[in-house]
């Protein structure tokens, strides 16, 4: 199995095979009160049967709040007043997201999934779902067990105002705003932002609800105001939010209107205006979870329009074409459920859901306008465990456009990506990352680009451009126990990056660097953020390249 040596079992349950359930199982095994204090890490409950299907009875939701005061290393001033400020995520809120209510079939993998769904919410640190009390019964259908179930949820400090400085290549990145990701408890998320990134600066806000009313249905809605253009989006729908949802819909809306740049060794060598717009509905069916496999289909209409000013370049006028599709699409999607329940994979000392399935992800689409165009995607990734400490994930994409009336691919990209974790010991890990990237038919507005913003961290932003690119990381990582104030967990690492686009000019050289970093998580703010402090020292010199590099960005995983 590939999550044997990896898989703790849902909230540290020895989940096993039962023959029978006693009179002692009938007895409640904790009351709510005796969750709130207890670290969620260690809470235990009733042992299932992994093959049956129970009948759920009563559901208790009980929910910790981001510091427990309770506990004599959080007992503080602060700590109290941080709890006092917080709105915890409303019970009803986490209730619409439980993947089954009382009187429903229950199976252990079930349970899982819905762990799953409720971890991957930002504003929840962790979730754990207990077996409560599990009896025998009878319905019409003859004998049953019905379980009771304690779900147990602990929050993160949700209001942040913002002020962060990135630094990439040389090249800093400025934000300041304010950040609510669990606004009034009800899960939905408001931001307003100032910032100066590496292409522009203007101000952005953006409001989202994945359950709107509590349903299903989630909305987005975003408005950036920047000094050389504006960004519109909105969308609307219900996605496939479960392994077993068997509908999904969606409206979506995108207008750009910004200026861009083309880049050689890290500097501006053409710009040109970009007014990019993108409508998008689909709807789409299923059949649910079946012997481990869910298939999928989906199908929409699209509409893509690019309109391009001419361009200002210090060589060659550029040839930018204006394009427009409006084209019928339908996609289908294969997906595996195996997923392994792991830590310090992805973040410091946390619990992690790495997908390790396979999954089959396909589209085709046909634009009649003009000279016709077939639209096609195409994706694969897999994961492996390799023995008691080795976790490989890999994947290929592919996706483009064919001009039939000239019978060539425009804009076609396929990529390949692996990823390997070696875990030497429960502090030391070697991880092995690398991807290759190769194009066809590029426009004049597209480019494959490398540097310290993609990896090469000894190396200005964008400093290679072509049409094929690579990158190779190697990272090994120490995980400390250091907690400081009981605020964030930290890791160090040292790295070797090596890469290299060429494709326009192929006297690019290889590039490559060393460095040592460090790595932060909070275990008492949004979820989704790992901040990393890097110091690398290029291997390879070049115009424009310093002796060292001091990068400083937040990413979704290590």
């Amino acid at each position: 199995m590939k999550r044997a040596g990896f898989v703790w079992g849902l909230a540290g349950i020895a989940w096993c095979a039962c023959a029978a359930v006693g009179a002692d199982d009938c007895a409640p095994l904790h009351v709510p009160t005796d969750l709130l204090t207890a670290p969620i890490e260690g809470i235990a409950g009733r042992s299932l049967d992994a093959t049956a299907t129970y009948r759920v009875g009563t559901i208790s939701v009980v929910r910790q709040d981001v510091f427990n005061t309770d506990d004599s290393a959080e007992d503080s001033v602060a700590y109290r007043l941080a709890n006092r400020w917080h709105i915890v995520t409303r019970e009803g809120v986490l209730r619409e997201l439980l993947l089954f209510r009382s009187g429903d079939p229950v199976t252990m993998d079930m349970i899982a999934e819905t762990e799953r769904v409720l971890r991957s919410k930002s504003y929840l640190y962790d979730a754990r779902i207990v077996a409560n009390r599990v009896c025998p019964a009878h319905d019409a259908a003859g004998p049953v067990f019905v379980v009771d179930l304690v779900v147990v949820t602990r929050d993160v400090w949700s209001l942040s105002p913002e002020l962060s400085v990135t630094r990439t290549g040389g090249e800093e990145r400025l934000r300041a705003g304010v950040s609510e990701i669990n606004l009034g408890g009800t899960g939905s998320r408001l931001d307003f932002t100032a910032f100066e990134n590496l292409d522009r600066q203007g101000v952005s806000a953006s409001y989202a609800d994945p359950n709107l009313g509590r349903s299903r249905v989630g909305v987005r809605l975003r408005y950036d105001d920047t000094d050389d253009g504006e960004l519109v989006e909105a969308g609307i729908g219900q996605p496939f939010y479960a392994l077993s949802a068997r509908r999904s819909w969606n409206a979506y809306v995108l207008r750009s209107n910004t200026r861009q740049g083309l880049y050689r060794g890290g500097d501006r060598i053409a710009s040109f205006r970009r007014d990019y717009r993108l409508a998008q509905i689909s709807t789409g069916r299923s059949r649910g979870r079946q012997d481990g496999w869910v298939n999928r289909v989906i199908a929409g209409m699209t509409l893509e329009d690019w309109r391009h000013a001419p361009a200002l370049t210090t060589e060659s006028p550029l040839a930018l074409r204006n394009r427009r599709f409006v084209y019928p699409w339908v996609s289908f999607h294969r997906i595996e459920d195996e997923y392994a329940q792991v830590r310090n994979v992805d973040r410091v000392q946390t619990t992690e859901d790495v997908y390790l399935g396979r999954r089959y992800d396909f589209m085709l689409g046909y634009a009649p306008d003009g000279e016709g165009h077939f639209i096609a995607a195409a994706e694969f990734r897999d994961g492996r465990l390799r023995g008691d400490d080795g976790i490989l994930r890999y994947g290929a994409r592919a996706s483009g456009y064919w001009n039939r009336a000239t019978r060539r691919p425009e804009n076609a990209v396929a990529r390949v990506w692996a990823r390997y974790r070696y875990r030497q010991t429960p502090r030391w890990a070697l991880i092995l990352d690398g991807e290759a990237t190769v194009t066809e038919g590029l426009t004049d507005d597209q480019q494959v680009l490398i540097g310290g913003s993609s990896g090469l961290r000894g190396y200005p932003n964008r400093y290679q451009a072509g049409t094929r690119a690579y990158r190779f990381t190697a990272e090994q990582r120490f995980y400390t126990d250091l907690y400081p104030l009981r605020l964030l967990r930290i890791a160090f690492a040292g790295f070797v990056d090596v890469g290299r686009a060429w494709g326009w000019h192929d006297d690019t050289e290889i590039l490559a660097n060393v460095g040592v970093g460090l790595r932060f998580e909070s275990t008492r703010t949004n979820r989704n953020l790992v901040y990393h402090l890097d110091v690398a020292f290029p291997i390879v010199d070049g115009p424009g390249v310093s002796g060292v590099e001091v990068t400083l960005t937040s990413k979704r995983s290590l």
